[in-house]
């Protein structure tokens, strides 16, 4: 699919594939070691992560069912 790291994040630039695309500010790639061993993987991206463009900032919501 993707050699590299690179062309994934390329991939992803001008991504029209779901909603979130209406009303983003900045794609939410990811950041950290890429030769890393594990790899966290988190819900859509919050108002937080949309305007620094990171994962994982912000205040964590907990809904309870």
């Amino acid at each position: 699919m993707f050699d590299n790291w690179d062309e994934l994040e390329s991939s992803i630039k001008d991504c029209r594939k779901c909603q979130l695309c209406i009303n983003r500010n900045n794609i939410v790639f990811g950041e950290g070691n890429k030769q890393a061993d594990i790899m966290f993987i988190g819900e859509g991206p919050g108002a937080d992560e949309d305007s620094q463009g990171i994962p994982f900032v912000g205040k964590a919501r907990t809904t309870y069912g």
